[in-house]
């Protein structure tokens, strides 16, 4: 009892942390097979209910669960144990920080694991000596980064933008440039470098009180005048 409550505990971090492939997902409970409906327990009362998108995730995690030897479920196990040991607060940040990930675009995720792998592979000390540094960097540059590489670099040309950004406006106006299209950020930087710092203000707080899907036309218009 105790290891298939280990399972299911170790697939709800499957479920929680792994992308949704796409597969058939059956609403038919009694079509499942032995195993899966096994693993699957904690969700017989409401399976017919699940939206398509969670059927499939749980299916899919259940099968890969499945196909792990011994060891590569001890491991997940111990990933399992490692999550719940964390704070709720540690845990929210990071389900936060997932849900980032997820809204980055493909081309942007493919350069975070580029630059992970390139991370990976230096000497431990040098590793350590760049976290450090990333550590003291203030709190809305390391957000920048978090949100992605476009919005990390943004803000690298155009730090002095955060002069005025009263400190409860910072995260919202990081995610206003995250959503901005690519060729609207490059506007708006090129319009910024224009203004003095009293009219950049003004300009961003415009952004934040305009709809999201009209806030390039706004920063064309300005910049065209």
């Amino acid at each position: 009892m105790r290891l298939e409550r280990t399972a299911i505990a170790a697939l709800s971090l499957l479920l929680a942390l792994a992308p949704a492939p796409t597969l058939a997902a059956s609403a038919d409970w009694d079509g499942l097979d032995g195993g899966t409906r096994s693993l699957l327990a904690p969700w017989h009362d409401v399976w017919s209910t699940l939206p398509a998108t969670d059927r499939q995730r749980l299916l899919a995690n259940a099968a890969r669960w499945q196909a792990m030897d011994k060891a590569q479920r001890e491991a997940l196990q111990q990933r399992q144990a490692q999550w719940d040991a964390l704070p709720p607060g540690e845990r929210a940040r990071l389900r936060a920080r997932y849900a980032d990930w997820q809204q980055l675009p493909p081309d942007q995720q493919a350069r975070v694991r580029d630059a992970a792998a390139r991370f990976a592979a230096l000497p431990t000390p040098q590793q350590g000596a760049l976290r450090a540094k990333f550590a003291a960097q203030p709190v809305e540059w390391q957000l920048a980064w978090l949100l992605g590489p476009s919005v990390g670099s943004w803000l690298d040309r155009a730090s002095d933008w955060f002069a005025f950004v009263p400190e409860g406006e910072r995260e919202a106006t990081l995610r206003m440039l995250q959503a901005l299209p690519e060729d609207a950020r490059t506007q708006l930087f090129e319009l910024g470098r224009r203004l003095p710092a009293l009219q950049r203000e003004r300009l961003r707080k415009d952004l934040l009180l305009t709809p999201p899907g009209q806030r390039a036309a706004l920063i064309a218009q300005r910049l065209a005048q």
